[in-house]
């Protein structure tokens, strides 16, 4: 359960010197994940970072790496195939990966983790939006058998060796403290506020819901207008047009994720709020679409939220041969990310984002991810989040 009086880690004001290639197609991966889950959300043992390659330590006998994906996309190839390939060449060169195409069914995925798991492969990492109560007893099996799991999803599961998960609350803490900047910056002391969330999931919602939150604790005189659901263009898109018809005062508007996001800002031109200074619309994500928006410092649209998935890809390719090699690793990790606020940032993200091994950028590691001793079960989430 979250706790109101949990450190935050924003970056809202992190001066970062360009990123150009994530896909689009990643916020409609998450979209599915959130409708999947409906149906059914400080640093430590790193050693020092400041060189990424040295501090992995040296190759050892080698082994295999199995990553099994939501599908074959932009999003994972340039998210994990490159940086895990090019981390493994460097840094170990006496281990190797297969990539496997889950293809949006769990059957499939799970078929796939038997049988690398039976093939000797040492390393399994799973990466997908599913609802893992349909995994768990497929994961328990192979760590019974000696497989080494690691769980990049949008849940937790049972049995993992390790969970890896994207911290929703800090999202909306973070976009909800820019918001409380752009209002401070144009003396806005009782803003009207909108949100559109995914509220048919627990932890998808943790994202505008923290994002009010924050708003609310460092504004008292701001206004919840409303929350609605939207998670993609067109649901989110009528969602704001309604909102903004109900409610036309409202100048500060949230939403979950980029898809619901460019759907609301073609809304809000719409109602006439054109102007940057008078209205602000952020979303607890990010796309290079809406990077661009950014960049361009010229629309309503004034608030990103990346992760490194890159550098959370080496870093469970560090973790799995850690453990491989008869290290303990620690059971969680918490995925927290930059706040994009400025056309610099914007402009530079994807740069810094995509280049994981390059020394210049080792603070990524150390800055943008926790672990945590605590195991994380199916259905759960990390204590704080």
């Amino acid at each position: 359960m979250a706790n109101d009086d949990d450190e935050t880690r924003g970056a809202s004001d992190l001066e970062l010197p360009a990123w150009e290639s994530a896909s689009f197609a990643r916020s409609q991966l998450f979209a599915r994940a959130a409708r999947l889950a409906a149906a059914g959300g400080a640093l430590g043992g790193l050693g020092a970072l400041s060189n990424p390659l040295s501090a992995f330590g040296a190759a050892n006998a080698g082994g295999k790496i199995a990553v099994i994906e939501q599908q074959f996309a932009p999003f994972f190839t340039d998210n994990f195939q490159k940086p895990l390939s090019a981390y493994l060449k460097k840094s170990q060169p006496g281990w190797s990966a297969t990539f496997g195409n889950e293809n949006n069914t769990v059957p499939t995925g799970v078929n796939l983790l038997n049988q690398y798991s039976t093939s000797g492969y040492k390393v399994l990492i799973l990466s997908t939006g599913d609802e893992m109560s349909a995994w768990q007893h497929a994961v328990q099996q192979v760590t019974k058998s000696g497989s080494i799991f690691i769980n990049h999803s949008t849940q937790a599961v049972s049995g993992a060796t390790q969970n890896v998960l994207f911290s929703h609350k800090q999202a909306g803490v973070d976009v909800g403290n820019a918001a409380v900047n752009w209002c401070k910056k144009h003396h806005v002391t009782a803003p009207v506020v909108g949100l559109i969330g995914n509220l048919s999931d627990a932890q998808g919602r943790k994202r505008t819901d923290w994002a009010w939150k924050t708003i609310k604790a460092k504004l008292s005189g701001a206004k919840l207008a409303g929350q609605v659901q939207g998670i993609d263009t067109p649901s989110a898109g009528k969602a704001a047009a309604n909102l903004l018809s109900a409610h036309p005062d409202i100048n500060v508007l949230i939403t979950f994720n980029t898809l619901a996001g460019t759907g609301a800002l073609t809304s809000a031109q719409h109602a006439g709020k054109t102007d940057r200074d008078k209205f602000f619309l952020g979303t607890t994500d990010f796309e290079d679409a809406t990077l661009k928006l950014i960049a361009a410092g010229n629309s309503i649209y004034q608030a990103n939220w990346g992760a490194f998935f890159p550098a959370s890809m080496v870093l469970m390719a560090k973790d799995g041969i850690a453990k491989a090699n008869g290290k303990a690793i620690r059971p969680t990790r918490l995925l927290f990310g930059l706040t994009i606020v400025t056309p610099d940032q914007a402009k530079s993200f994807n740069k810094i984002a995509f280049d994981p091994l390059n020394p210049k950028y080792a603070y990524v590691f150390q800055k943008y991810f926790k672990y945590l001793d605590t195991p994380t079960a199916t259905g759960k989430v990390p204590p704080g989040q």
